[in-house]
This record gives structure tokens, C-alpha cells and sequence, in this order.
């Protein structure tokens, strides 16, 4: 049977060799446009994870002891810099600034009391009627009760300060992300009970080699994905250093001005970073650019067409290529890694009547995209 169909397909063809030449040209000639294929020049990528973190963060606390009466703010709540977020039971620190107060009245009216008496005794010193060991003990009890005055005055304040912290405010503007305690629960000095967020800035969190980051400079613009689409673009503000001198712990922080609404601090992310030298250096592959208009996506699989001009007549050959991302800055070119060489020609925004083996016409060729 196979014979068969090969004697059949013979004759066939010998019967289309019969044919008006300019018939079958008229029928399967098509004019496309095509653009050759270039030498990569920018920096080969690769997409390392990165963990999404808030601009501004705090944990806040209170410096006193005592019961929450109230925790007003809810996880997800957007509050204004200053707005009442928790309060703390103040009646034993109220208690403590009416006794602080008491006693700074009592300080002043015995240094008042000590005043009269010492100016008193310089009078009777200046009329030589009493010694003038006298003067100076009236002037050191005058100044023992200053002293005692001044520590009443500091201890109202610090009570004053405490009262304060009974009241648990926004240091900033932003988003409660947390409630770690509720109402009626005992907080002690430091303990956590809200989490603050700032959003309007978040910050990308990259773990990376040393050699990665030594090509790496401030203020480098690197592209953020997110389920493979393209949706923001980060700042690198720095490089945090490895806690070991092997460089493990070595992290990119980066920086996004204005974010997108869906990415939110926990995220994580894919950030488009170039290749180190020496992996380039490793690589036996010749990385060609190609315009993305040539692409041909068929489920998980990248082809072009190729115009093959070995006859007379060009004609179009279906070839599945394997690209990589392109980082940021790249125009509309796609870096190629497998399938294709420098100077081929390639079909751009194909059609999908177009086939493998069919015979083309070429139409005036494409500007070189590096001309561009």
C-alpha cells in the first residue's frame, strides 16, 4: 500500500508538472515581508523569585502595663497618620499624675515656705543679731527643696508621657495588616498589639549569588512578573550584604514606586535580572534577536517562519525555535537561544493561511531592528 500511494503521489506530481507554470504560481504564491534576524546584544535574563514586603512597617507597642479597652482597628482598615488605632486602661496612670501633681504642689509651697525663711535670716544676719552659719543652712534647705521640686516636676511629666501611650495612634499613613491582641487582653511594655503598613511603596526582596549582584549597580531598572505577565518595574536601591563571607543571605532590595493594586506585600513575584558573564561564558549557544512580530504561538510551542532561498523561487519553512525573556529596554526584539541563525530572514506578522513548503514572494525587506 505504501508503493501505491508513492506511485500515486508520483503521478500526481508529474500531472502538476503538466500544468501552466503561472497557474500553480498564481494559486500558491504569496507576498509576504520579511525582516532578518540579528546578533543579540543586550544581556541574556533569567527570572529569579522575589518576596513582595511594605514600603513601612511597624509593629506597635505600648511603654505601660495594663488592659486593652478597645482595639478599633481592623485588619485591612486604611488609616490616616494620627487615627486612634488601640487604647490601653489609663486609670492607674491617671491616678499617678494626680499624685505626681500633688506633690509638685507640695514642692513648690515648701520651697516657697523656704524662701521666706532664708531671705528672712539675711535680714537678721545684716543686723549681726544671729550668725551667719545660720543664712547658710536656710540657703542649702532652700536649695534641697528646688532639687525636690525639679524631681516632682520630672515625675508629672513622665506620667504625663505615660498617659500618652495609653493611646496607641498611626505613626504614618497606611493599612492595618495585623491585630496581634483584642480587647480585654493584658499587654505589658513592648509587646505588639498593631501592625502598620505602608503600601503607596512596596519593596522586592531577591535572594542572589555574589556574582549576580557584583553586575548589578544602584538605581538599575529591573522588570517584575507576575504569572508571566509583565506588571511592574523596580528600582534596585541596594544590595543587602551576606551574613557569611560564602555570600549566603545576599539579597537585592528593590524598590516600586507606584505598584499595581494587585501586587500587595506577601506576594511573590518573578524579577527579571541579567545573566553574570561567566554563565554567558558557559553557554555554547549564539543568542540571536528576532522582532516579536514573527512569533508563532501554538500552546507551548514558538516557531517562525523561515524563508528559504536555496531555488529560484523562496519558499517558506516552518521551524520551532526556543526564546528567553527579554529584559527591560530590549524594544521588540526577543532573544533567541535554539532554532535559528544570524542573517536568516523571517516572516513577520504571518498569516495563518501561510504553510510550510509554500512558495512566496518577497516584499521589500524589513528595516534591521538594531537600524531602528
Amino acid at each position: 500500500m505504501l508503493l501505491i500511494a508513492l506511485f500515486t503521489a508520483g503521478g500526481l506530481a508529474g500531472c502538476s508538472d503538466q500544468a501552466p507554470e503561472t497557474t500553480t504560481n498564481s494559486d500558491e504564491t504569496a507576498t509576504v515581508e520579511v525582516a532578518e534576524t540579528v546578533a543579540w546584544t543586550h544581556p541574556t535574563t533569567r527570572q529569579l523569585p522575589g518576596v513582595v514586603s511594605p514600603g513601612e512597617r511597624a509593629l506597635l507597642s505600648t511603654r505601660v502595663a495594663g488592659t486593652l479597652t478597645s482595639v478599633p482597628a481592623a485588619p485591612g482598615d486604611a488609616v490616616a497618620k494620627g487615627e486612634l488605632l488601640a487604647t490601653v486602661d489609663a486609670r492607674e496612670v491617671e491616678a499617678a499624675i494626680a499624685a505626681a501633681r500633688e506633690n509638685v504642689t507640695a514642692a513648690e509651697a515648701a520651697v516657697a515656705q523656704a524662701r521666706l525663711n532664708s531671705q528672712r535670716l539675711h535680714r537678721l544676719y545684716d543686723e549681726d543679731l544671729i550668725a551667719r552659719v545660720r543664712t547658710e543652712q536656710a540657703d542649702v534647705k532652700l536649695s534641697e527643696l528646688k532639687a525636690q521640686r525639679q524631681a516632682a516636676q520630672s515625675e508629672l511629666k513622665a506620667q504625663r508621657a505615660n498617659l500618652d501611650y495609653t493611646r496607641i495612634t498611626a505613626p504614618f499613613a497606611g493599612h492595618v495588616s495585623e491585630t496581634l491582641m483584642d480587647a480585654g487582653s493584658f499587654v505589658g511594655p513592648g509587646q505588639p498589639i498593631v501592625a502598620l503598613e505602608q503600601r503607596h511603596r512596596l519593596n522586592i526582596d531577591v535572594p542572589v549569588s555574589r556574582e549576580q549582584a557584583d553586575i548589578l549597580t544602584a538605581g538599575q531598572r529591573l522588570a517584575v512578573l507576575m504569572g508571566g505577565e509583565r506588571i511592574a518595574e523596580a528600582r534596585l536601591v541596594s544590595v543587602i550584604p551576606a551574613l557569611s563571607d560564602q555570600g549566603t543571605g545576599q539579597r537585592l532590595r528593590l524598590s516600586v514606586e507606584t505598584p499595581p493594586a494587585r501586587l500587595v506585600p506577601g506576594h511573590v513575584v518573578s524579577v527579571t535580572v541579567p545573566i553574570p558573564p561567566p554563565k554567558r561564558q558557559q553557554e555554547h549557544t549564539t543568542r540571536v534577536g528576532v522582532p516579536q512580530e514573527a512569533l508563532i504561538r501554538r500552546g507551548q510551542l514558538t516557531g517562525v517562519l523561515v524563508v528559504e532561498a536555496s531555488t529560484d523561487t523562496p519558499t517558506l519553512q516552518l521551524r520551532w525555535i526556543k526564546t528567553a525573556t527579554p529584559p527591560a529596554g530590549a524594544d521588540n526584539l526577543i532573544p533567541v537561544t535554539q532554532g535559528l541563525a544570524v542573517g536568516e530572514r523571517v516572516v513577520l506578522n504571518p498569516v495563518p493561511s501561510l504553510r510550510d513548503g509554500q512558495a512566496v514572494s518577497l516584499q521589500s525587506t524589513a528595516q534591521r531592528p538594531e537600524e531602528k
